[in-house]
């Protein structure tokens, strides 16, 4: 199995691709100096893989490497992989959970 993530800046967006197929997503906002990051998904076909991690921590790096923004979670995925990885992120670029969004992640429709 070969994964690469991918950044899609025009859809705010990271893809995880397994073996060239779109496996799952990690969407965002931008607001002000923050990257609020607002929902998870891997499509049900690719579940039990760990591509969630690989993806979130993919683009967790891929922020913390080319900008300064700080880094906020409306997720609960995202908030629980940071909790696994206390030391990933530095308390000067972390944003915590999103005070208006909480952990709820946006509900989304799966893909076909």
């Amino acid at each position: 199995m070969h994964t690469e993530v991918v950044h899609e800046t025009e859809a705010a967006r990271y893809v995880i691709l397994v073996d060239d197929v779109e496996g799952g997503e990690l969407t965002y906002e931008l607001r002000g100096d923050e990257i609020l990051f607002t929902h998870t998904f891997v499509d049900p076909v690719h579940r039990g893989l760990g591509l969630a991690a690989i993806l979130v921590r993919s683009a967790i790096g891929d922020v913390l490497a080319t900008s300064e923004r700080r880094i906020t979670s409306g997720c609960w995925y995202v908030t629980e992989w940071l909790g696994k990885h206390p030391n990933y992120v530095s308390d000067a670029r972390s944003g915590g959970v999103d005070a208006l969004t909480g952990n709820a992640c946006r509900i989304v429709p799966g893909k076909n």
